[in-house]
């Protein structure tokens, strides 16, 4: 079975009822022979672990009171007997292939530690809303510096980097995916594969769209100031220190929710002020963002509403000033 590393998936699960059966299935009907599919109840309160135990038999499954994904995510990672692991939300169903080209990229690159797709943005009832392709992964202070989570749906990971590095932060209620990602990228390259393979679903009861607010927030600023406080911190990664800052208080801005206009200032002056050059030479797009917000327009509206339009002023930016510019 060297060709056919064992795989395990990992699905927590929390009042998913209407949308587990798809994702479910979708895992369960990969061109994949040697899959071990580990589907977690994190102590639902409607028919959701009903649904989990018509696939007995044919997956691995538990229920346990609840206690946030963070810990149930930790828990399959305790579970998981696979080489290569991945983990699967509830609501965000995998696409044919998706298993099995994961697979093929880790085997073809021993250096590489995770292996990342594109992916669908979809609504509530699977309508394709945006098709999201990821960036190329250059170096994980490249991700630090920008303040982005290269890896999304659709990743899968060696077993070596929960060896390594353990599960996720419960530290972390909202961004311990991206504090997991960057933690990875000490062991080894990220490698992209184009194609679209996984789907992220975006409706009312999604985590995206309920946690925005100042707590979130501030997760985004506390997972950099880690990296920063490190004892152990690398040489490379000080050099790109106020650029970090500058993306880690505009994400901050960004996820803050709604309200207190104030906060958001207080933060969009943080986010410029830690870097004012930078601010000038790459990120000057970021005002019409600002403007928005401090419009009450939600981020999740300005990113996949705007996009396009914010893309066309970042290739003239790139026109005009010779450099590249970043969309967080």
């Amino acid at each position: 079975m060297n060709r056919f590393p064992l795989v395990t998936i990992i699905t927590p699960a929390y009042n998913r009822a209407n949308l587990i059966t798809e994702t479910i299935e979708s895992v369960l009907s990969q061109d994949y022979p040697n899959l071990e599919y580990i589907v977690l109840d994190d102590g639902s309160t409607d028919a959701t672990l009903d649904i989990i135990k018509r696939y007995d038999g044919r997956l691995r499954w538990e229920s346990h009171p609840n206690m946030g994904e963070t810990l149930t995510v930790n828990k399959g990672f305790s579970l998981a007997c696979g080489e290569i692991i991945g983990v699967v939300n509830s609501d965000d169903p995998l696409l044919p292939g998706a298993i099995r080209r994961a697979v093929e990229t880790l085997l073809a690159k021993p250096s590489a530690v995770v292996a990342y797709p594109d992916w669908l943005l979809i609504d509530e009832f699977g309508k394709k809303l945006q098709v999201v392709r990821c960036r190329d992964f250059i170096s994980r202070a490249d991700m630090v510096r920008g303040h982005y989570c290269l890896p999304g749906p659709g990743a899968f990971f060696r077993r070596k980097v929960i060896e390594r590095i353990g599960g996720r932060d419960p530290a972390f209620r909202y961004v311990g995916d991206f504090d997991f990602w960057l933690r990875a990228g000490l062991l080894g390259d990220f490698v992209r594969i184009p194609e679209v393979l996984a789907t992220f679903r975006t409706h009312a009861d999604s985590t995206s769209v309920l946690s925005p607010s100042e707590d979130m927030a501030m997760e985004h600023f506390h997972v950099i100031d880690n990296i920063f406080n490190d004892s152990i911190l690398q040489n490379d990664l000080k050099k790109i220190e106020d650029e970090s800052y500058l993306n880690a208080y505009h994400a901050v801005v960004c996820y803050s929710g709604s309200r207190n206009l104030k906060t958001k200032v207080k933060y969009i002056y943080r986010s410029i002020n830690s870097c004012p050059r930078k601010f000038i030479l790459k990120y000057q797009y970021r005002i019409i963002i600002y403007v928005c917000l401090l419009m009450g327009i939600p981020y999740n509206d300005i990113y996949y509403k705007c996009s396009n339009i914010i893309n066309e002023m970042k290739d003239k930016l790139r026109t005009c000033f010779g450099r590249p510019v970043m969309l967080l």
